[in-house]
């Protein structure tokens, strides 16, 4: 009997690990240029750009994490505690900028604050970030926000009951509660801003993610810009060893009370401050780009300017809207998968999951460059009928995409299978119901708005992706990203403007369908 379960679980593993060396393929290509690394390459690297690609890229992680902690943390207190009209509705509109690339945000700040502050003040470090902050606090918002709503309320009554102030309560109870979670939404923030290629680029910044795409287009030497990449690769391991950390230590405890932390009335003045504090975030965040977007979108119909060299806005739409479409459905089927071959299989097989998720973590061109050289190596081979080739195909593009988001997919009905009750499962295994028939019948039904979320937050990222896309896309086939970063590089905003409302307006709906499936109980993983 023994025997013959092992057998029935052996094929279970070998899916496992077929989708473990398959995701996992890029990043490790990547890493093995330490085995042999090129000395006269870093010294190249070392003696020119790279300490100040290093620094740029410190400082900038380190100015938007500080910025997106602060701005998402306090926006998700005070919906979350505050009583004023519109709260929910303002609650949801904080989300939208996730809608809004940040070399979109990007260029139309540029423009727009090049008056005030010159053409050489506005291209810096700072406004770069600033810029970030604005499009990426989102994360951070809806981590805090969840946090904070599922904490009791006889927690902070019985800090205020021991004389603290509403104030002191926050800072000494709620936000150490919360810290586990806000150092989640922070590695994310920390994720995108390293393999931030489009917002750097317009702001003069130099970080070690634009150095790999510089390097690989200005010499073409893929080694070297392999060898570079390893250096994203490090920082986002780290990153994850830090937030890791920060969640293993930050193990607080609350009381079982199903009282949870509700809205309460404030004074007019301090109703009046969060209404005009929300609204302002709002105004910069998302209205004042996408009124200069339209503005701009208009001047370029009446001046002819909606046709780039590849075609017209149409062929632009069917291209990103199929080449996400597909790159979703991909990353939902594998997520969705391997979570459900991956449960109930023990700490093994949870490893072996990380492991295939850990391309979410590695920054987009250090993921491109590692699809170039392992589908290069598969081309070499001949291994596919008729001669075809994957590098420069649409399907070596969807299977960069996939390695690199997937993992949103996996996470998300990884976390909503651990939150389906273990009696149900198990009167259906006594029934006799095969493992997968319980899976499909029983748990997947149960984490509906996993299923939901996975997909929105997939098609927003691979919407908005630049560097793999702009590395892998076949010859002719160019999406609206890559429309937008060929207009912003030689500054034509009017250009920049149809492709990148296009882009929000998808954003908008990949929001509107995250946000109703976290209306239903989706969770924000990490």
């Amino acid at each position: 009997m023994a025997v013959s379960r092992r057998l029935d679980r052996a094929p279970g593993w070998l899916a496992i690990l077929v989708v473990v060396v398959v995701a996992a393929a890029p990043v490790a290509v990547v890493a093995w240029s330490l085995v042999d690394p090129s000395g006269g390459v870093w010294a190249d690297l070392w003696a020119t750009r790279l300490p100040g690609m290093i620094t740029d890229t410190v400082t900038l992680l380190v100015t938007v994490l500080v910025g997106t902690l602060l701005l998402g943390t306090a926006l998700a207190w005070v919906v979350t505690v505050h009583r004023f009209p519109g709260r929910r509705l303002i609650g949801w509109l904080l989300v939208t900028p996730l809608a809004i690339p940040g070399y979109v945000a990007g260029f139309v700040w540029l423009d727009t604050l090049s008056g005030p502050l010159g053409a050489r003040g506005v291209r810096s470090i700072w406004v770069c970030a600033a810029a970030m902050v604005l499009t990426l606090y989102p994360y951070v918002y809806l981590f805090a926000r969840a946090a904070f709503r599922e904490q009791s309320a006889d927690t902070l009554a019985a800090a205020r009951s021991l004389g603290c102030s509403a104030p002191a309560a926050f800072w000494r109870v709620a936000l150490p509660l919360a810290r586990p979670a806000l150092a989640a939404g922070g590695a994310l923030v920390a994720m995108e801003v390293l393999t931030d290629v489009g917002t750097v680029r317009l702001f003069n910044v130099s970080t070690v993610a634009d150095g790999v795409l510089r390097v690989w287009f200005g010499t073409g030497n893929r080694d070297a810009a392999s060898e570079l990449a390893v250096v994203l690769i490090g920082t986002a391991v780290a990153l994850i060893a830090l937030e890791r950390g920060l969640r293993g230590r930050g193990r607080f405890t609350q009381g079982s009370a199903t009282r949870r932390v509700g809205t309460q009335r404030s004074t007019p003045v301090a109703t009046a401050g969060v209404m005009a504090s929300c609204i302002a975030v709002l105004v910069v965040a998302v209205a004042v780009p996408v009124a200069r977007l339209v503005g701009w979108a208009f001047e370029a119909r009446r001046t002819g300017q909606t046709v780039s060299v590849a075609g017209d806005l149409a062929h632009h739409v069917v291209n990103t809207l199929r080449i996400a479409g597909i790159a979703t459905v991909v990353c939902v089927v594998l997520g969705t998968a391997l979570a459900v071959l991956v449960h109930h299989r023990g700490r093994v097989a949870t490893v072996f999951g990380r492991v295939a998720a850990l391309g979410y973590a590695v920054p987009g061109p250090v993921v491109a460059v590692g699809a170039v050289i392992a589908l290069a190596a598969v081309d070499r081979r001949g291994l596919l009928p008729g001669g075809s080739l994957l590098v420069g195909s649409l399907a070596g593009l969807v299977y960069a995409l996939a390695v690199r988001f997937f993992a949103v997919s996996y996470q998300g009905v990884e976390a909503g299978l651990l939150r389906v009750p273990g009696a149900a499962v198990a009167s259906s295994r006594t029934l006799g119901a095969r493992p997968w028939r319980v899976a499909l019948r029983v748990e997947l039904p149960m984490v509906r708005g996993a299923l939901l979320a996975g997909p929105a937050l997939v098609a927003i990222d691979t919407v908005k992706e630049l560097p793999i896309t702009l590395l892998l896309r076949p010859f002719g086939v160019d999406t609206l990203s890559v429309w937008v970063w060929q207009a912003t590089s030689e500054s034509l905003w009017v250009q920049a403007a149809v492709p990148s409302l296009a882009m929000v307006v998808v954003g908008m709906v990949a929001v509107g369908a995250l946000l109703y499936a976290l209306e239903r109980g989706a969770e924000v993983v990490s």
